[in-house]
């Protein structure tokens, strides 16, 4: 049943991420008057559909993702005279522009989107200041034998100490000097949990350097900003996380990546990964909280649409390149002399995958 959930989980997640691309492309081609005559999730045999306008949407039986398809883009497609005007060959340079350049930005807006809400709506979590909550209770002191004086009184992950000793303290720095200079003492901790307060006597114990020893860790405490701050920290996220999916897709291409791949050097965490070891690190990153979780996310789709801007056909960046050499050359690209290079860059990246799967399944990169 597991295996199921996460199955579909990869699947569910898959759609999303092709499909927010596919949607930048469509909307745009829209709003520049180019047709859409297709509009997809999945591949293969129609499952259900319904035609609205000039655009037929659906489901196809291989969830694997989507597409949109844009009337003229096939160089191969036959466009009708009186649709011309419409189709993506018979419109000028920006206008084919805009839509190439669609789907990374949309891939990119909605990456700046969860980076926004989660700086400002979660606020970022700060090591370097340690709340009063707690986040985990240890069970037995260091001889693994006595119970630690937190465990023996029942406090609770999730539990927030207000005072000590009717003392309150702001932070945790100040609750940890009172209990190591109390060995031995009873203390009262005032507690909330949940809705109640309460006041829970605790016995502290005494460790050998003579201090006093609770046995709780502490939840990261948060850094808190406005609206104009956390537009500032969005900015700095943006400018981080391009700079690391430039290593990385840079990584992706070296020969130490492909001595990994091909089996010859240990695999190492600086390797590239499917949508299997996407969607393994996804669960594990969601583990230490949803503001890593977000930025995980956010940092995917930022590394997809630079991807797709590399100027290789089939990908955007190859439809971007074209757009550019006709508007210099001021003659039309015969799309069709491309597809040698396309089919190279396609089975490319099919042995990336084939090769990176093996160690997605096989050599998992581990998380600390």
């Amino acid at each position: 049943m597991n295996f199921v959930l996460y199955l579909l989980a990869v699947l569910a997640s898959v759609v999303v991420l092709v499909m927010v691309h596919e949607l930048g492309h469509f909307l745009i081609a829209r709003l520049v008057g180019v047709k859409a005559t297709e509009f997809f999730v999945g591949f293969g045999p129609r499952l259900w559909s319904f035609r609205r306008g000039d655009t037929e949407y659906g489901i196809k039986w291989i969830l694997v993702g989507g597409y949109v398809k844009i009337l003229g883009m096939n160089p191969d497609e036959e466009v009708d005279p009186e649709d011309w005007p419409h189709s993506y060959r018979g419109v000028p340079h920006w206008k084919r522009l805009c839509i190439v350049l669609a789907g990374s930005l949309f891939h990119v807006i909605l990456a700046l989107v969860l980076a926004f809400s989660a700086i400002y709506l979660l606020g970022v979590p700060n090591p370097d200041r340690p709340s009063t909550v707690i986040a985990e209770v240890g069970r037995y002191m260091e001889d693994g034998v006595e119970e630690t004086p937190a465990w023996k009184a029942g406090l609770k992950e999730g539990d927030r100490i207000l005072a000590v000793d009717g003392r309150e303290v702001s932070d945790w720095w100040e609750m940890r000097d009172y209990i190591r200079l109390n060995p031995g003492r009873e203390v009262v901790l005032t507690v909330k949990r949940g809705r109640e307060t309460l006041d829970i006597p605790v016995v502290l114990a005494v460790r050998e350097d003579g201090s006093g020893y609770l046995g709780v860790s502490p939840l990261e405490g948060k850094d808190r900003y406005g609206l104009g701050g956390a537009l500032i920290q969005t900015g700095r996220w943006f400018l981080q996380a391009s700079y690391g999916v430039f290593y990385g897709i840079y990584r992706m291409f070296s020969w130490s990546t492909f001595k990994q791949l091909l089996g010859i050097s240990e695999p190492t965490a600086e390797r590239p990964v499917t949508v299997v070891g996407a969607s393994r690190l996804a669960g594990r990153v969601a583990a230490y909280g949803a503001f890593y979780f977000l930025n995980f996310l956010g940092f995917i789709l930022l590394f997809l649409a630079y991807v797709n801007l590399l100027p290789l056909p089939p990908l955007d960046g190859g439809h971007l390149l074209v757009i550019l050499v006709e508007k210099v050359s001021g003659r039309e690209v015969d799309l069709r002399k491309l597809y040698p290079v396309a089919v190279v860059v396609i089975a490319f990246f099919v042995t990336m995958f084939v090769l990176t799967l093996r160690l997605d399944i096989f050599s998992p990169i581990q998380l600390p």
